[in-house]
């Protein structure tokens, strides 16, 4: 199969099976690749979001959401019959595809259940890039992580929220009791199993990170409540000592003026306390 992103070239090879690449503003290509191929495309309402499939006679149509270099979502437009394959998607979208297409694939449907493995494959490579990520992350929050690093956590987990929610939808559509399934030869149905296994691996990935990143920052928020606990444990007796010794008593201002006096009931009675009620939560903590 030939791949294509020209109009000159569609022209050049018409005698052959062609994947025709093409971005939704290119609407010349477009057009000529669907009348060459004799497929039905639906330009006139905006792309769809969400991955689907439908076959209608002998088309399959197929939207998959493909992840570029930055990790964002672009959908990916497939059609095809018998005579070639017309590949609709965003500059980015195609760039992540480009390059990976068989040469020797063969026929038409060899080409677009190579393609959905395709991009089953680049989320993988996202994953593995989140995944290293999440390691270093994991290794910088041993204690107490700054604010900018939680932030940069939860961001991964919303991240990989949606990345896990359509690597789910794009498995269920290649599964055996879909129309996309039954509309294949058993070879194509193989192929297509290893397609689907490859998103459902995706998607138990996003969700073992997404797991690991919650544990992460359910630690951080213990560390802080944690270390919120320890001042206030020790400032408790401060507080009790000098609200008590800030107390204009006539008893207290005719004796406690000397600098003994100070050094005792001002220092060394309010670090006692503190001490003790240190000693006090440890052994409290131990025995729990």
């Amino acid at each position: 199969m030939i791949v294509i992103d020209s109009i000159e070239a569609l022209r050049e090879h018409t005698a052959d099976t062609r994947c025709v690449l093409a971005t939704p503003e290119d609407r010349e290509l477009t057009d000529e690749a669907a009348n060459s191929l004799d497929l039905t495309v639906h330009t006139a309402h905006p792309g769809p979001r969400r991955p689907m499939a439908a076959v209608v006679d002998d088309q399959i149509s197929l939207v998959l959401q493909v992840l570029d270099e930055d990790r964002a979502h672009h959908a990916l437009q497939l059609h095809a019959r018998d005579r070639g394959l017309l590949v609709i998607g965003e500059k980015k979208a195609l760039d992540s595809i480009a390059g990976k297409i068989p040469a020797d694939a063969g026929d038409t449907w060899t080409v677009l259940v190579e393609l959905i493995l395709i991009v089953a494959r680049r989320c993988e490579e996202a994953l593995d890039e989140i995944d290293d990520r999440c390691q270093e992350l994991e290794a910088q929050s041993v204690g107490y992580a700054s604010s900018p690093r939680r932030r940069t956590m939860g961001r991964l987990r919303a991240e990989l929220f949606r990345i896990g929610e359509t690597q789910a939808a794009q498995q269920r559509l290649l599964s055996n009791e879909e129309e996309l399934a039954q509309s294949l030869g058993e070879d194509h149905q193989r192929l297509l199993a290893r397609a689907s296994a490859a998103f459902g691996a995706n998607q138990s990935m996003t969700t073992r990170l997404y797991a690991m990143l919650g544990d992460i920052l359910n630690e951080q928020d213990s560390v802080v409540s944690e270390r919120l606990t320890l001042v206030a444990t020790i400032f408790l007796p401060l507080t009790l000592a000098t609200g008590f010794f800030g107390m204009n008593f006539q008893w207290m201002l005719d004796r406690l003026g000397s600098l003994p006096a100070f050094i005792v009931f001002g220092l060394v009675i309010p670090g006692l306390l503190t001490v003790a009620t240190l000693v006090f939560i440890r052994r409290l903590t131990r025995s729990s």
